[in-house]
């Protein structure tokens, strides 16, 4: 193993290790000897990688939404390479997979929650973070979209994706309540409404412009 490969390991290590403690534990009940303990690396990496803790943290989150980006424009792509693309289909594979990973109490879904929380409390810079978000999936489902559903302009595609991202947003982040709430429901039963009702409203605000 030669020097890159090992500094990347180590990396990736304290980036796993700051993902499972600090939505354990929340960052200020996590000091850097937990975290270099799990990550099994000496103590000194963490500055040495990453600049310190804050920097560490504030790379977890944006290692995690370069993955969601990534795994999102993949479904995209997958979706409208498709024989028969659909507007359901488009927005079943864009909220299934965080809503899922929320359900089953994912890591993915634990450092997306935890995310939303500090941007909120404004613990965070959001906007290194939410760059390839706004820049590449926001952007690249916006055209799916306008592809869909002739019609839409690129000002109505774009404030479809916020739309529809705050139908998803809510149970992301309040699943457990949503599930007993809604009787007789349950993570499939939320998709299909999250899918059936962004697709109705899309549809219904072309028409109502036109």
């Amino acid at each position: 193993m030669n020097e890159n490969e090992l500094e990347i390991t180590v990396q990736d290590r304290l980036l796993d290790a700051a993902e499972k403690l600090f939505c354990e534990r929340g960052f200020a009940a996590t000091s850097v000897r937990d975290l270099t303990a799990e990550a099994g690396c000496n103590i000194a990496a963490v500055n040495y990688h990453f600049g310190g803790k804050d920097q560490l943290y504030q790379e977890m989150f944006r290692r995690q939404m370069k993955t969601a980006v990534s795994d999102s424009v993949a479904v995209i792509d997958q979706v409208m390479s498709s024989p028969s693309p659909s507007l359901e289909a488009l927005i079943r594979g864009w909220v299934t997979p965080p809503l899922k990973a929320a359900e089953q109490n994912d890591p993915r879904g634990a450092v997306m929650q935890l995310l939303v929380r500090e941007f909120l409390n404004q613990r965070i810079d959001p906007e290194p973070i939410l760059k390839e978000m706004k820049e590449i999936f926001m952007e690249r489902m916006s055209q799916a979209l306008r592809e869909l559903v002739p019609g839409l302009d690129v000002q109505r595609s774009r404030l479809a994706v916020f739309s529809v991202d705050a139908l998803m947003f809510h149970p992301f982040l309040f699943m457990p309540i949503y599930l007993e709430w809604v009787e007789g429901t349950d993570l499939e039963g939320i998709i299909e409404h999250i899918v059936r009702f962004g697709a109705a409203a899309i549809r219904g605000y072309l028409r109502n412009e036109q």
